[in-house]
């Protein structure tokens, strides 16, 4: 598992984006970054058994120091909004519209953090280190179900890119995937995640259970698709562009994905902020959303030129970033059909144990999208 250390922390300015559009390069490349951090399950069973009192660990501290961050989460100066963010293809739109000057030319000075896995990127938000954190949705819900309540959804931010992959030589459909029942097939997951959402969701819709199988559940992404190009499991749940890495060298097959299990429009990443920000910054995140919509939509009329963009910083090959892209798309306006994919999922977290009631009506907050007069909003 790799970790990044206080001396890192202490060494990341925030210079608005200098190394790779973030303060912190991810440690093994852009994409293995997106899985090497903390579960999700572990991280808040650390926090959250004391009241989500995370300001006082040490690595958020030095953050914190190397940031500028306070415990004030009023923001930084008018106009700068600090963003978090994730190596993931969920947030293509954010980097091309920093990358093309959008956020300028909207008054906005959007500094951009890259955290190597969710718990970090939440931890920050918590903390106060940023102001606007695009991040999974099952930690947001997880985070608000243990304590957390003045977390709020203000937007979707990726969607459709969770994905069930099968190796070569393992089964092909999910018919064939529901006849291997009690047959020893290996299937790889990670606890309280979408990735595991997709898993188990799919396993449902096809009348079988984690008890037909002989469940992996890993400690993060990378390790899992390692397994499954090594073998050593047979299915494995995984997030774009990452799982096109996988499914290319392991000669993969697509078996189901999120838009299939908890969609349409299923959502993976959100954006999410706290409520004593959005009661402040209102005007501010309008402008926001509006950028990532238009850098949404100007990536989606060319998309060549963004992927020529995004490629060095993905820093995989074109036509296997190009494929893990089209998959996982931007969602700058989280609409009607967005809003039922997250209940569509509470609805699997209920039933695996990790919730008991449906939050999202009380996270997420629609008055940014309808100020905004956001289309589709």
């Amino acid at each position: 598992m790799t970790r990044t250390s206080d001396a890192d922390l202490i060494d990341c300015r925030c210079s608005g984006g200098a190394v790779s559009l973030g303060c912190c390069p991810a440690p093994r490349g852009f994409i293995d970054a997106l899985g090497a951090d903390l579960t999700r399950r572990k991280f808040l069973g650390r926090c959250c058994a004391t009241g989500f009192g995370i300001v006082a660990s040490s690595s958020l501290a030095s953050l914190l120091a190397a940031c500028g961050g306070s415990n004030d989460s009023s923001g930084a100066t008018a106009g700068t909004i600090r963003v978090g963010h994730l190596p993931a293809g969920c947030i293509q739109h954010l980097l091309l519209a920093h990358m093309n000057g959008l956020f300028t030319k909207a008054g906005l000075n959007v500094v951009l953090t890259q955290f190597n896995g969710p718990p970090p990127n939440l931890q920050a938000l918590v903390a106060g280190a940023i102001d606007v954190s695009h991040n999974p949705w099952t930690t947001v819900i997880a985070a608000y179900n243990q304590g957390q309540k003045d977390l709020r959804i203000i937007g979707g931010s990726g969607k459709g890119g969770i994905e069930l992959v099968a190796r070569a030589g393992s089964v092909k459909t999910v018919d064939q995937l529901a006849a291997a029942a009690k047959q020893g097939l290996k299937v790889g997951t990670l606890r309280l995640d979408t990735l595991e959402l997709v898993t188990y969701g799919t396993m449902k819709k096809a009348g079988v259970s984690y008890s037909d199988y002989d469940m992996k559940f890993f400690p993060s992404m990378v390790g899992m698709g390692e397994a499954l190009i090594q073998k050593s499991v047979d299915v494995a749940s995984l997030a774009q562009p990452y799982g096109a890495t996988v499914v290319s060298s392991a000669d993969g097959t697509y078996l189901a994905d999120s838009n299939q299990v908890w969609g349409p429009n299923a959502s993976d990443c959100v954006v999410n902020v706290k409520s004593d920000y959005l009661d402040k910054n209102k005007n501010k995140l309008e402008t926001y959303l509006h950028v990532l919509q238009e850098a949404a939509r100007q990536r989606d009329a060319d998309f060549e030129k963004a992927l020529s963009q995004l490629q060095p910083i993905y820093d995989v090959p074109k036509a296997i970033l190009a494929e893990g892209l089209k998959r996982q798309t931007p969602q700058p306006v989280l609409d009607a059909t967005g809003l039922q994919s997250l209940h569509n999922g509470v609805g699997y977290l209920i039933e695996l144990g990790y919730l008991k009631s449906d939050v999202i009506d009380r996270v997420f907050d629609p008055s940014v999208q309808q100020g905004a007069r956001l289309a589709a909003a």
